[in-house]
């Protein structure tokens, strides 16, 4: 099957989505005594397809496990050390952070995440690293002393609202405040009666409801808390496993098995899994440039291009233009290989400055594309 690779849309649905339709979304809060820490999520948007995957520590990271959808970007998740995240989308303010900032690869969450051990260590990396979604959403960290702050922009600038107390925030509001005005006990049965107070009907409905107790590493988690009770998980033991990630939906009937490998966009960092290819095919590299650059212009000539495969692209070109415009100017086209190598194709990272993508190149004899597409996209944010 030809692919055509003005379907790049699908890739930016990860930051198009999350910032700009899930409104209103989720409840978020964290109950706490001076025993035990719960920290409570309902994720509330129009997709379905929900996952739960896991990532083992490395050499410079934690273990953690995420939650979130299909794009593999990451709404919340909990590592080790005993803490945890999720996000509220609605906030609109007017927010742009300094230049002097740090610029994350990736999630900035995931990345925050698996380097921090604590909710003091978690302020001081928002501080110094960038993410531009504090216009739009606001974001819940707890550790498991029972610390926690809430992020979000005020003014201008980023505000951190850092206590030790029971409370949270979201679509459920009206119910947390009731509820938390006399805190119940951290304990899973109140936990879980009030996310099944707050979940949200129509178009952005709960997806899914997750609890983690962040001093035992005990993780609750449930597509529908109104009719089932939530599977239970220790993530200790879970990323003993290695890397692997569930459908949340099917979470009771496949947890047994053991999940399924991580994909590509739930791997850290998976365009690092590809070696540079040596020597350098200068001459290639050149041509995919230029033929990119054509692209972008929309000036894409008909002879560098089978004609089968042209007969496709021409029609989309127009899409195809706009899409790439999307990712930002075009800076460099690295060829990679992979370990065994792939039956067909060449492959290379094209790098423009809002994304890294990795694509798949065929020619004929003649030098003509036969074949092009866009295999995995690791957006960066604008």
């Amino acid at each position: 099957m030809i692919e055509i690779p003005c379907r790049l849309v699908f890739a930016l649905a990860s930051v198009v989505a999350w910032s700009a339709t899930r409104l209103p979304a989720c409840t978020v809060f964290v109950l706490t005594d001076a025993g035990q820490v719960l920290f409570c999520n309902n994720e509330d948007f129009s997709n379905p397809s929900t996952r739960l995957w896991f990532v083992p520590a490395g050499k410079d990271h934690l273990g953690c496990a995420y939650v979130g959808f299909d794009d593999g970007w990451a709404q919340g998740g909990v590592n080790t050390a005993g803490l945890a995240f999720d996000w509220v989308a609605g906030a609109m303010e007017t927010y742009l952070p300094a230049a002097s900032l740090r610029r994350v690869r990736g999630n900035s969450s995931q990345r925050m995440l698996e380097t921090c051990t604590s909710v003091d260590e978690a302020i001081a990396f928002y501080r110094t690293h960038r993410e531009t979604e504090f216009a739009r959403a606001t974001l819940l960290v707890a550790d498991r002393t029972g610390a926690s702050v809430i992020i979000g922009a005020r003014h201008g600038a980023l505000d951190f609202d850092r206590q030790e107390r029971s409370r949270g925030f979201g679509y459920g509001g009206a119910v947390l405040r009731t509820r938390l005005a006399n805190p119940p006990a951290p304990t899973f049965e109140a936990g879980a009666a009030i996310l099944r107070a707050c979940r949200q009907p129509g178009e952005n409905p709960t997806q899914y409801s997750n609890l983690f107790d962040l001093k035992t590493g005990e993780i609750w988690i449930s597509s529908n808390l109104a009719k089932e009770r939530p599977v239970r998980l220790l993530l200790g033991e879970e990323l003993a496993r290695g890397g692997h990630a569930y459908e949340i939906p099917r979470l009771g009937e496949t947890l047994y098995s053991g999940g399924t490998p991580l994909r590509p966009e739930q791997q850290r960092f998976h365009l690092d899994r590809w070696a540079v290819q040596e020597p350098p095919n200068s001459g290639l590299v050149a041509k995919i440039e230029r033929l990119l650059q054509d692209a972008v212009r929309g000036t894409m000539r008909s002879e560098d291009y089978a004609s089968a495969f042209w007969s496709q692209l021409a029609p989309a070109s127009t899409d195809l233009q706009r899409d790439l415009a999307r990712l930002g100017d075009l800076r460099q086209v690295t060829l990679v290989s992979s370990s065994p190598p792939l039956p067909s194709g060449q492959r290379c990272i094209t790098y423009f400055s809002g994304a890294r993508l990795l694509q798949r190149w065929d020619f004929d004899a003649a030098g003509r594309v036969t074949h092009l597409a866009t295999e995995f996209v690791e957006l960066e944010r604008p």
